[in-house]
């Protein structure tokens, strides 16, 4: 038995294990992700895995640091975002419209029609969003490409009825 004046009193420590590779969005697994995808974000809770796994597959991920445009008014727009991490600010002129974090997407218009961006999106910190074209959705895989327009129509339709709530606050009550 070993005793406290030997030199491997007490026995090492075994080395600790190798924690999992992390994926780019800094989960554990693929399982990870998805299930804090479809937990947290209402935007993924009515696809299945699987439908989920595709749709990671086909977005595009894209980084911004403080600072860094996403995109500027008037411009042309092909896709939207949906922030995975960070924040974004979008403003039109000198007016800020809206700060969006984690679970937000913004720039939906742009999917839905061709028509110039309404508003400059920024991003105010470090800040990952994916990236989700519009061509992905309706020749790639047109079948999720359904159900994304479904959970974009029910953002918008949020997004109106809080701006329409804004307004009626704002109104000046009736002489």
């Amino acid at each position: 038995m070993p005793k406290p004046e030997d030199k491997d009193f007490p026995p090492p420590l075994p080395p600790e294990p190798e924690p999992p590779p992390l994926t780019r969005e800094g989960t554990s697994t693929i399982d990870g992700l998805l299930e804090k995808l479809q937990k947290s974000y209402g935007f993924f809770s009515d696809m299945s895995r699987k439908e989920l796994a595709w749709f990671l597959r086909l977005c595009s991920r894209r980084s911004y640091e403080a600072g860094d445009m996403v995109f500027r008014e008037g411009e042309m727009g092909d896709c939207f975002y949906l922030i995975v991490s960070g924040e974004v600010l979008i403003s039109r002129g000198t007016a800020q419209l809206a700060r969006l974090r984690e679970g937000n997407c913004f720039g939906e218009m742009a999917v839905l029609e061709s028509v110039p961006r309404s508003a400059t999106a920024v991003a105010t910190q470090k800040t990952l969003v994916f990236c989700v074209e519009r061509d992905i959705l309706t020749d790639v895989f047109p079948s999720l490409g359904f159900k994304v327009a479904a959970n974009l129509a029910k953002n918008l339709s949020s997004k109106l009825r809080e701006a329409d709530e804004r307004l009626r606050k704002n109104e000046a009550p009736p002489r």
